[in-house]
């Protein structure tokens, strides 16, 4: 299982009640822990990533964001690693270069939307915190956005099945 945490601190206005934000890697997170082998927890991000959030303080279920992320950038601080995850036994970056994550709805504290992973797209519920809104002077207006939440990577085609060949990663 993957475990993926995103935290946005988005920038930048746009127009009438609605609000957008941009989602760049300057403001914010995209990150993920793994439990290999069973037992040990290793943790990552990916450091190249874009999006747009558009969003109303007064009318949240209306909002909608949309994330791309370079599947490429993956970072775990481990060049070996990083070599088996980006390889074709896991996300294959050089024929799935990007995933993707297109909001479709909100549901409560949820955001309800379609993750693509490996060229496969599921729909997911994505918990959020919201962390505010606040207007900055010499800044502009920012948003804060947390969610944590768990997939399962063999549910988008990431299989690893030759992980095991690499007792150095």
């Amino acid at each position: 299982m993957r475990r993926f945490i995103v935290l946005f601190f988005l920038a930048v206005p746009a127009f009438a009640e609605t609000t957008r934000y941009q989602v760049r890697p300057i403001d914010s997170t995209v990150a993920f822990s793994i439990v290999k082998w069973g037992v040990l927890k290793e943790e990552g991000q990916f450091r190249e990533f874009a999006g747009t959030l558009d969003y109303d303080a007064a009318r949240p279920q209306d909002s909608h964001i949309d994330v791309v992320v370079q599947s490429a950038s993956l970072d775990t601080k481990h060049d070996g690693r990083d070599k088996v995850v980006r390889s074709d036994d896991f996300l294959d970056v050089e024929r799935y270069p990007r995933l993707e994550f297109h909001s479709t709805g909100i549901e409560g504290n949820a955001l309800v939307g379609d993750l693509t992973i490996h060229g496969v797209t599921k729909r997911v519920r994505l918990p959020v915190v919201s962390h505010g809104v606040r207007e900055l002077p010499n800044i502009g207006k920012l948003a804060g956005f947390e969610t944590t939440f768990t997939i399962n990577r063999r549910d988008f085609g990431v299989l690893g099945n030759r992980w095991a060949r690499c007792p150095a990663c």
